[in-house]
């Protein structure tokens, strides 16, 4: 497990890249409020093929309750849930992720590392599962809130993510895997320690994580003390997912700085697309809310 080392050549060009970026002025303004129901909030969120909707998991763990839905920008009733497609109901989904090269289709992640590959029809709101793997070596103590797939055709790449508390950093894992393959794999190829500055109390280093189209990782840091809060969310730029030659590794940047700060919610829903931004919230009892950034970076 990796401590902080870095490539010095790739290390000093990041410290470069990120020594540049200006802290953005928070946007707490642009919030657009989901829902009152503490079981509608958002711990995953993910672009869809229309630019105005989002797909959604919520880290429900009771019968009856919803496990995933979809966020429409443009309509007058913003949120829509929808039907999990088996009897057997998903446990604390708290991560998503698009696959890169499949229109709508999606992996989501429970606390224990249990995945599901899910395809969505946006015409009649339905969601169907094609397969279930899970993250090696998942499960207590670790406790899973980040989920990424990345790369391009049949040469896709895994990253995932415990979360962390102020007493544990967070550990950052990465590797290989076989998602077209009639059983997945997935290797492990190595992980790193990730400890970020603030916020100070209640800490959750990792709530979520996305890259953008320079695969730099951006990551959601927390502030989680209980059901009623308070919140505090900051986003950060952590490092860059280098693939070559059909191998990947990830390269941290320090000092992280905060790129966007919250004061008052708890940001466990992250996603990059393009030019734009878009933070979701776990609030608890006090809901779930929605906030996009657009010339985000």
């Amino acid at each position: 497990m990796k401590r902080y080392t870095y490539p010095s050549i790739i290390y000093l060009f990041i410290l470069i890249l990120f020594s540049c970026q200006k802290e953005l002025i928070p946007i707490d303004e642009r919030w657009q409020f989901i829902s009152g129901k503490r079981e509608l909030a958002v711990s995953g969120i993910s672009p869809t093929t229309d630019k105005d909707k989002y797909l959604v998991v919520h880290d429900n763990k009771k019968k009856g309750q919803l496990r995933v839905g979809l966020i429409d920008i443009n309509a007058d009733s913003l949120y829509i849930g929808l039907e999990w497609p088996t009897k057997t109901l998903p446990m604390d989904l708290e991560a998503l992720s698009d696959i890169p090269g499949l229109e709508n289709e999606y992996i989501a992640m429970g606390s224990w590392g249990f995945c599901y590959w899910i395809k969505l029809d946006l015409q009649s709101q339905t969601i169907d599962l094609i397969k279930e793997f899970r993250i090696p070596g998942s499960g207590p103590p670790l406790n899973l809130e980040n989920l990424l797939i990345l790369g391009e055709g049949d040469n896709l790449y895994v990253a995932w993510a415990h979360r962390g508390s102020d007493h544990e950093e967070s550990i950052l894992y990465w590797g290989s895997i076989s998602l077209f393959d009639e059983d997945i794999a997935i290797s492990v190829i190595d992980s790193v320690f990730i400890n970020i500055p603030w916020p100070l109390t209640a800490k959750r280093h990792m709530s979520d994580m996305d890259i953008d189209n320079n695969n730099i990782l951006w990551t959601s840091a927390t502030s989680d003390p209980g059901d009623d809060g308070p919140y505090k969310s900051a986003i950060y730029k952590i490092g860059l997912f280098e693939i070559v030659k059909e191998k990947i590794n990830f390269n941290i940047s320090q000092p992280f700085t905060k790129q966007f700060v919250f004061e008052k919610n708890k940001v466990e829903a992250l996603a990059v697309i393009n030019n734009k931004i878009v933070f979701a919230t776990d609030d608890e009892n006090l809901g779930s809310a929605i906030n996009i950034s657009i010339d985000a970076h």
